[in-house]
């Protein structure tokens, strides 16, 4: 009866973990068993009122709206329904999916929104979120800017959905390939919406064209972006005809690049483009009525520009059948011919919208609902990465990220494997961003299995007091299980700074399957998680942040076995991203880590996170054995990047690191155009210099008898003992120069380093790893 008991009581604990799992639940890897460079920050969106949503549905979109918002969505279908066949006759392109938008009353509401929080992507200097086609829009009270908003967003998810595909698979394929300026996508938005022949819109393109003449377009942003993009836009269809817009734009998913498609499409060369474009707005009849102030719009209606047809130009002496392709005119009688035909079109275009256009017959508005909103989950991303486990080596790391359309819910699913099968990870988490404190679940399971150890691995006994010569292999079996239950609270103080919580239940595990006999060795902790997060960073573009950022946290684990097993843990991580020049980032980090308790944990220190090839720092012990419990090594800590030194150059329950690095990305200093290789866009080169020390004990680096300084030696079977200090330098230096790009999708990175030791300089080193810096 009593072992029945047992069994019932086992299969009700399994039967509540897997319930669990299926419900969904947090936190995936402790967090520097990888790397503690990818430590994650982050913004936080602040929840004051829920939004019960309803939906209604137009012939081409879906608005979804709450309450007092119902007139907002009424007349944004109306609005968007007449906009329609312009913006896809313009562009060319007809969506497949519906488009969702989402309606908000105030742009205060609008903030509490979550969308964009999870899994984006970065596609040219925005984010594109691939949880289906959908939009965002606050209502200002304003109805001729809301309806300005509306289409632009509008547009610019046509144009996403155009370049990019619909599907996840597309998006990421295309992302690969295709990256055109910020002046592109924001300018074709801001054509469409705006009234770009309106004399006040084109008095601030020119404005914008005069203050940027100097400038590469492709390196611009914000404001002027979108208005120098307007301006080119607006010169395409005035001067080539509006069919041209739709043209370059599809020739530009294609050939992948905006420069060639404008080429090829209008058939001139992109450098008279430019300065033609230039000279439209510089030189037309308007612009000289007040050339002396370029800074603010004229206070006088200006004349609309007029293209100057009767200019002569040089031209080559042509041969029979030849062409001047630099110098190619279209006929000016046509042409003039054209542009007044286009603008008896618009006329009546504007006096009547539901007249059919281009032999297209527009379908009556059809609005139905209100319905109950459909909060359906979606794939937002997929992520596959190479590591290189500090303990087991190479594996492979596959991530799923599943949410509704508002992302205030969220499942992670992931997956660490080697070639080795029984070396793996295994997580599931979910996550609640609904309400003013974020919650979620999380399980995770660990898999360390040790087979033959030789001098790559033999480090791992150090911090357990066995110091293997290099020269020894010592063949064991032996399986570690590390298994995790966790729930967190964060409670954000506002939108860069939130604290949080995060109680567990740990379980390790050590079996010895070359010695059956033995007793598995188990213990269990309940523990907890407390964190203070600050980050007010911008991205500047893909990977490249402006900013602070910083961490404290401190972990405690209590062992329900025995309190000699007690541990804490309190590390320090703060980031500060500094632009110099343009897109000359000087980066800064300083990581500090202190183990505390019975049974502190070890910190690492040496060698380059995530490095193909590792090599380890050798030792001269002579005592070779195999520790009886391996279960701190599922606590170590790995503090990041010192370069010029051997892996494990350094350890202790204490560490100091600083990282300094100047990054210079290549691709900044070229038109996007120029560059169509995936290979040199993201290349990057970097000057670096890591400063760090590890140490045991309260006595720290700069106490001249630290554990560094102070030796031990005889004792054991010696009768005589003697402790010996050595006044060294506990700090190592490393510097060098580095580059970084992408190969085959995944982030490529080589160091060339120097090692500073005691006022020695060590030979260089090179280090080649995968996975972005800090």
């Amino acid at each position: 009866m009593e072992k029945f008991s047992t069994y019932r009581q086992g299969a009700v604990r399994l039967f509540a973990i897997n319930a669990l799992i299926l419900i969904g639940i947090q936190t995936a890897f402790a967090q520097n068993y990888f790397s503690s460079t990818q430590e994650e920050f982050g913004k936080n969106r602040i929840q004051e009122k829920r939004f019960e949503w309803l939906t209604i549905k137009s012939n081409n979109f879906e608005f979804n709206y709450y309450r007092g918002g119902d007139k907002i969505a009424q007349n944004a279908a109306k609005l968007s329904e007449s906009e329609y066949d312009r913006i896809t006759e313009l562009l060319g392109y007809t969506p497949f999916t519906t488009m969702k938008i989402f309606l908000y009353n105030s742009p205060k509401d609008l903030a509490q929104s979550n969308i964009g929080l999870m899994a984006p992507i970065d596609l040219d200097g925005s984010v594109l979120n691939l949880a289906k086609s959908r939009v965002q829009i606050a209502y200002t009270g304003n109805e001729e800017t809301f309806k300005k908003e509306l289409i632009r967003q509008v547009a610019r998810l046509f144009v996403y959905d155009m370049l990019y595909g619909g599907s996840l698979k597309e998006v990421l394929q295309s992302s690969l390939l295709l990256t055109v300026p910020e002046w592109y996508m924001a300018g074709i938005s801001a054509y469409i919406s705006e009234n770009s022949e309106d004399p006040t819109m084109l008095d601030r393109m020119r404005v914008a064209v005069m203050k940027n003449k100097d400038k590469r377009i492709a390196n611009l942003e914000g404001k002027d972006a979108e208005l120098i993009g307007q301006s080119i836009w607006n010169y395409i269809a005035m001067r080539y005809g509006k069919d041209n817009i739709s043209n370059i734009l599809n020739l530009t998913r294609i050939i992948r690049t905006e420069e060639s498609s404008i080429t090829s499409t209008l058939g001139i060369s992109y450098n008279r483009f430019m300065k033609e474009w230039k000279e439209f707005y510089i030189n037309s009849a308007y612009a000289n009525t007040n050339d002396n102030k370029i800074d603010e719009p004229q206070q006088k209606s200006p004349i609309s520009p007029k293209i100057d047809l009767t200019k002569p130009k040089e031209k080559l002496v042509l041969e029979k059948g030849e062409v001047d392709t630099d110098n190619y005119e279209f006929d000016a009688e046509n042409i003039m011919k054209s542009l007044a035909t286009e603008t008896a079109k618009s006329k009546v275009d504007d006096i009547d919208k539901a007249t059919p256009r281009l032999g297209r017959y527009r379908e009556a508005l059809k609005i139905k609902g209100p319905y109950a909103y459909e909060n359906i989950m979606v794939a937002n991303d997929v992520k596959s990465e190479f590591l290189m486990d500090p303990v087991r080596r190479m594996g492979m790391k596959v991530s799923l990220v599943l949410n509704d359309l508002l992302e205030n819910h969220s499942i992670k699913l992931g997956l660490f494997i080697t070639p080795v099968l029984r070396n793996h990870d295994i997580f599931l988490e979910y996550n609640n961003y609904t309400k003013r404190i974020d919650w979620g679940l999380g399980i995770m399971r660990r898999s360390v299995s040790f087979g033959e150890l030789d001098n790559r691995s033999l480090y791992l006994f150090r911090p357990l007091n066995i110091n293997a010569p290099s020269t020894a292999v010592i063949a064991i079996d032996r399986r570690l299980f590390f298994n995790r239950f966790s729930a967190y609270a964060n409670y954000p103080i506002n939108k860069n700074l939130r604290v949080g919580i995060t109680p567990s239940l740990t379980t390790t595990t050590d079996i010895d399957l070359y010695e059956m006999g033995r007793e598995n060795l188990t213990s269990h902790y309940l523990g907890y998680k407390a964190e203070l997060v600050y980050d007010n960073t911008t991205p500047l573009f893909s990977k490249v942040l402006l900013g602070t950022r910083a961490k404290l946290r401190l972990e405690r684990s209590y062992s329900l076995t025995s309190s000699t097993q007690n541990f804490s843990r309190m590390v320090i991580d703060a980031r500060h991203y500094q632009r110099i020049l343009r897109s000359f980032i000087f980066a800064a980090r300083i990581s500090y880590g202190r183990s505390l308790g019975s049974a502190p944990k070890a910190t690492f220190l040496g060698g380059v996170e995530n490095t193909i090839n590792r090599t380890v720092e050798g030792s001269n012990g002579q005592g070779i054995g195999v520790p009886r419990d391996l279960r701190d090594v599922l606590f170590y800590d790995f503090a990041g990047n010192l370069r010029g030194f051997n892996f494990a150059k350094l350890y202790g329950t204490s560490h100091l690191l600083t990282n300094f690095e100047l990054r210079l990305p290549l691709a900044q200093y070229f038109s996007k155009g120029t560059i169509t290789s995936n290979f040199l866009r993201n290349m990057q080169f970097v000057g670096f210099s890591d400063i760090g020390t590890a140490w045991y004990g309260n006595k720290g680096p700069f106490n001249r008898q630290n554990s560094l300084n102070t030796e031990v030696i005889g004792g054991g079977d010696n009768p005589f003992q003697a402790t010996v200090t050595n006044f060294k330098n506990p700090f190592l230096v490393g510097y060098g120069v580095g580059v970084r790009t992408t190969i085959l999708g995944y982030f490529v990175k080589a160091d060339y380093a120097w090692g500073l030791e005691d006022k020695e300089v060590s030979k260089p080193k090179l280090y080649l790893s995968l996975g972005y810096d800090f």
